[in-house]
């Protein structure tokens, strides 16, 4: 029988370097302590973990130490920030394996690639993005669900839901309900936003360091319960973590 899973979400994190990186680092910092005090099964990074990239070794040094308080399966994903195509990519002078630990998985394939972790009843897909431009699909190729198992994606591009042209990384209502995702971690935007279509819930966490005025920033809590559906719950980082607050938004059919 499938089991209940944690899922700590986070995205658009923007690591710098220098003194004025400074806060984003402990924001981050303080991502980290809510997957553990959550006691998470599954941390997802959808995206823009770097501002650009240009980024220095202490910093990579930085994200190995926090990855490495991990003690659950990490999942990461390029954004435009991060490119993976771009000259001297960050992501690709990174080994987060070596670094941080096997538990980190950085999704590298730009035809997408699924990771499969038995333990936890789930699987998680999501592309490697290689350029930030009209041509890439964020979505493009999300495989079925094969299995009774959590059925996960990641995708790091802009949410619309009108038809719309000339914006690059487009996720569309239709690519959301059609993936049968149970649930969808997004990253690009940097507030807060659920949605649902068809039977998948999709959400963008909020960026850990505040923006448009915010007094904090956030991460997405995330359930998934047999037979009850997914609760999304923003969580406000410095504050304590509470969990099932959020009315189911799907029921699960498997």
């Amino acid at each position: 029988m499938i089991r209940p899973l944690k899922i700590v979400h986070t995205s658009d994190v923007h690591l710098f370097d220098g003194e004025e990186g400074m806060p984003v680092r402990k924001a981050f910092s303080q991502v980290v302590d809510v997957v553990l005090e959550a006691e998470s099964d599954l941390f997802l990074i959808a995206g823009d973990f770097f501002d650009h990239n240009r980024i220095h070794s202490d910093v990579i040094d930085f994200v190995y130490e926090e990855l490495a308080r991990v003690r659950c399966p990490v999942v990461i994903i390029a954004g435009n920030h991060d490119c993976w195509g771009e000259e001297r990519a960050i992501l690709q002078r990174m080994d987060f394996r070596a670094g941080a630990g096997h538990h980190v998985t950085m999704l590298d394939q730009v035809e997408g690639a699924t990771v499969e972790y038995p333990e936890l009843h789930a699987t998680v897909w999501g592309r490697c993005m290689l350029e930030h431009t009209l041509e890439n699909k964020p979505m493009a190729g999300s495989p079925a669900r094969t299995r009774d198992m959590w059925h996960i994606g990641m995708a790091h591009g802009l949410y619309v839901d009108y038809e719309e042209t000339g914006r690059s990384s487009l996720i569309t209502p239709r690519e959301i309900e059609t993936s049968g995702f149970d649930y969808l971690a997004m990253g690009h935007v940097h507030v807060h936003q659920q949605v649902r279509h068809g039977n998948t819930v999709a959400c963008y966490p909020g960026a850990p360091v505040p923006y448009y005025g915010s007094k904090a920033g956030s991460v997405a809590l995330i359930d998934l319960v047999p037979g009850e559906g997914v609760r999304v719950a923003e969580h406000r980082l410095g504050t304590a973590v509470a969990r099932q607050v959020a009315e189911p938004l799907v029921a699960q059919a498997a």
